[in-house]
């Protein structure tokens, strides 16, 4: 894996101001700015570099729910899986047969829980993200930091970003564009949402004049 531990200290302590007030956890999301920009590695090193600071723990919640690659490269394949429904509507609807599908959190280090998206197999033909802000309310009440990784440059994940404390982006260094970070920023404003900061990935050293 990369390491990214010194850049991702700085960027835990520069979005500690998010929390919300009476000792309630945070909702951050990590969105692409474009396909393949890495926010699946950002997220996940945010969220390991936030975990060991937590007293009830960060939950990394990975939005591809057909390949649940953050739990696979995370979580040991015999740890001891449990219920993310929270006792709350989902935030996700699949149809046509959602009974036979769940959420559950994977165990996968010192306060870090990863989760994984499980269903029988052709029980779902399609899924879709919604709004549900009594879900993210009971998240924020037990436990201190979720992380949700929404990597890519598709629409489906937008209804979520109204129930985030913040947005932020994942751009490229190598595909840089302003015209679709704007576009982004304003999607995400136009569904409720506040982009915290842009995250410049893969960034070029910049080199001292001799």
């Amino acid at each position: 894996m990369v390491d990214l531990s010194l850049e991702m200290r700085a960027l835990v302590d520069q979005l500690e101001p998010i929390a919300r007030p009476g000792g309630k956890g945070r909702v951050l999301m990590f969105l692409g700015a474009s396909r393949n920009a890495g926010t699946s590695t950002i997220a996940r090193e945010f969220a390991r570099t936030a975990a060991p600071r937590s007293r009830r723990g960060v939950w990394l919640f990975d939005m591809d729910f057909a390949r649940n690659r953050q739990a696979k490269a995370l979580c040991p394949p015999d740890g001891k899986a449990f219920d993310a429904s929270f006792g709350r509507p989902p935030f996700w609807h699949a149809l046509p047969d959602a009974s036979r599908a769940r959420l559950v959190a994977n165990p996968a280090g010192r306060h870090l829980y990863v989760t994984e998206f499980q269903r029988a197999r052709g029980a779902i033909e399609r899924l879709e993200f919604g709004h549900s802000p009594t879900y993210w309310k009971a998240v924020r009440g037990s436990i201190d930091l979720a992380v949700i990784d929404a990597p890519g440059a598709g629409r489906a994940i937008l209804p979520l970003v109204g129930d985030t404390d913040g947005v932020i982006l994942v751009a490229d260094d190598q595909d840089w564009s302003e015209r679709a970070i704007e576009a982004r920023r304003e999607a995400i404003e136009k569904r409720g949402g506040v982009v915290a900061g842009i995250v410049c990935n893969r960034a070029r050293p910049i080199r001292q004049a001799a």
